[in-house]
């Protein structure tokens, strides 16, 4: 079957473990702790899970981007590779404003749609403030959606960034499209910072 054996054997405790041996145990900082939030109190987890998905598919953007960033900085040159840092940076951006724009529509009093739609769950979001926007608000709700569109143009369903072919069978990235990965990830996190700023104490008020 394969021309040549380069899996190892496989031990789940080298890999993963359901508990450490205290503070003290030296394999300790080979491990990362899946999620904090499980060892929260039932009470407080259902919306610090939620803020921890999105702080770390967020910081998890930023890493990779300044990686990528690295990887090519190369005096005198453009440096291109086999592989690509744009499909996971703009992978973990689409997946981030999601969750973020969800979150939002929650703190709305309101239970988000079933579907992964990035336009349609924006749509659904400021349909909950549409008496309530002052100029400098347009202004924002201006800038988010070009952000939103340009996002949901290479992937809108959270299925064109996943996979290299469609249902249908069509290639989903099969464009030219150079992308400033560290500037997607920077207005990633003011995307995120300005949902977290919305006055929820507005939802059910009129604008007169």
């Amino acid at each position: 079957m394969f021309k040549d054996y380069v899996f190892p054997k496989y031990e789940k405790r080298r890999v993963m473990r359901s508990q450490m041996e205290g503070f003290g145990d030296p394999a300790l900082k080979s491990f990362s702790l899946l999620d904090s939030s499980a060892l929260m109190k039932a009470e407080l987890k259902d919306g610090m899970f939620e803020d921890e998905f999105i702080s770390s598919f967020l910081n998890a953007a930023k890493v990779l981007a300044a990686a990528g960033r690295e990887a090519v900085d190369r005096p005198g040159m453009y440096v291109m590779y086999y592989h690509s840092y744009a499909i996971p940076v703009l992978f973990l951006t689409r997946h981030c404003m999601e969750l973020a724009i969800k979150r939002a529509i929650r703190k709305c009093g309101r239970e988000p749609k079933r579907d992964h739609s990035l336009s349609g769950l924006w749509s659904s979001l400021l349909s909950e403030f549409s008496g309530q926007r002052g100029r400098e608000d347009r202004r924002v709700i201006k800038n988010m959606g070009a952000f939103v569109r340009s996002i949901a143009d290479i992937d809108d369903n959270g299925i064109s960034l996943r996979y290299p072919r469609d249902k249908t069978g069509e290639l989903t990235q099969d464009r030219p499209l150079f992308v400033n990965n560290e500037e997607v990830v920077s207005h990633l996190e003011k995307f995120v910072n300005q949902l977290e700023l919305i006055d929820f104490d507005l939802i059910g008020k009129d604008d007169g």
